[in-house]
């Protein structure tokens, strides 16, 4: 008898396997390439920043913000005197002031608001000086010397320019108008000197205390003049 066998089922075709998606290694490229631009960027970033200057802080910026009176105060006095070009031994009223008053330490808070509240009364030559000067010095009001130190008293207290010329001639001048010393200094150096002693001197006489110490180490008006035409000064 023929035995029949049953023969084994044929084996069933495996199910398919989801492959992944083609796109996946394009993600990974995308993502390695963004990841490098921004490495990139970060560095010509750091490039840049390496190169720049450094940000200079406004002079004075330290002694209070924008909105303090004080700082309010130093933005009006610069601002007059943005349009004085006159230069002398490097320097224009605005750098000098910058320098020798605003960023020095030795000058207050309360003196910069001093400054700002004197009159012209309180620095004004009395006429019997004026005509003295200007027989000495005819030209007086005319020097670049005299422009430049009128240009830092008006910008400090608000007086105008032409009245301040006009009620003090001397200012610029080196010496004093009641001393036999008192001429047109023809060097810069001592041109710039007399301006800045002038600025301070001014205001000592004008009843702001402790300018030329705090500018020349000294308050005495003789003294502090000789520091200043030695070259000397704490700023």
């Amino acid at each position: 008898m023929t035995e029949i066998r049953n023969r084994p089922a044929a084996p069933s075709a495996a199910p398919a396997r989801t492959q992944a998606p083609a796109a996946q290694p394009a993600r990974t490229n995308q993502a390695t390439a963004a990841s490098r631009a921004d490495v990139l960027n970060r560095a010509e970033l750091a490039r840049t920043r390496a190169t720049m200057a450094p940000v200079q802080a406004t002079p004075g910026s330290w002694r209070g913000g924008p909105n303090t009176e004080v700082g309010r105060a130093i933005q009006t006095m610069r601002q007059r005197l943005s349009d004085v070009n006159i230069t002398i031994k490097g320097d224009t009223p605005q750098s000098l002031f910058d320098r020798a008053i605003l960023d020095n330490k030795h000058v207050t808070n309360e003196q910069i608001m001093q400054m700002s509240r004197v009159t012209l009364p309180q620095l004004a030559t009395d006429p019997a000086t004026r005509a003295k000067v200007l027989e000495r010095v005819p030209n007086a009001r005319e020097l670049p010397v005299h422009h430049f130190t009128v240009a830092m008293l008006s910008a400090v207290t608000g007086i105008d320019r032409a009245a301040l010329s006009e009620a003090c001639p001397d200012l610029g001048l080196t010496g004093a108008p009641n001393t036999p010393l008192l001429y047109a200094a023809s060097t810069e150096r001592m041109q710039r000197s007399t301006a800045l002693h002038d600025f301070t001197d001014y205001m000592r006489g004008a009843g702001v205390a402790g300018m030329n110490k705090a500018v020349w180490g000294v308050e005495n008006r003789v003294l502090s003049a000789l520091v200043s035409a030695l070259g000397g000064g704490r700023y």
